[in-house]
């Protein structure tokens, strides 16, 4: 991650690590694997993107006032410039970007 996070804020590289830490703790508790993680620039931002086995199962915000809902995506909307989901057959790809 370093070396696509270079040049980059250090407070957005700081929200990137924590970003990808919680989009992958969801996919390891909600979903299954395997999982695959992937971090890159696209224009103007890194991207993280976890992917998994489970497309069926979307991902969900949670909130804030229910800790016990879980806070990981609510970390990662207030995180990240954008986020989102992508669906395929087989899979889904839970992303999230910070500026570059």
């Amino acid at each position: 991650m370093r070396q696509v996070a270079y040049g980059v804020d250090p407070r957005h590289v700081a929200d990137l690590a924590l970003i990808t830490t919680e989009l992958l703790a969801n996919a390891h508790r909600h979903a299954e694997g395997p999982w695959r993680v992937r971090v890159f620039r696209v224009e103007g931002a890194v991207r993280v993107e976890v992917q998994d086995r489970s497309p069926s199962l979307l991902p969900v915000l949670g909130r804030a006032d229910r800790p016990d809902s879980g806070s990981g995506l609510l970390l990662v909307n207030r995180l990240s410039a954008h986020w989102g989901v992508s669906l395929a057959a087989r899979h889904k790809v839970v992303w999230a970007e910070v500026p570059a």
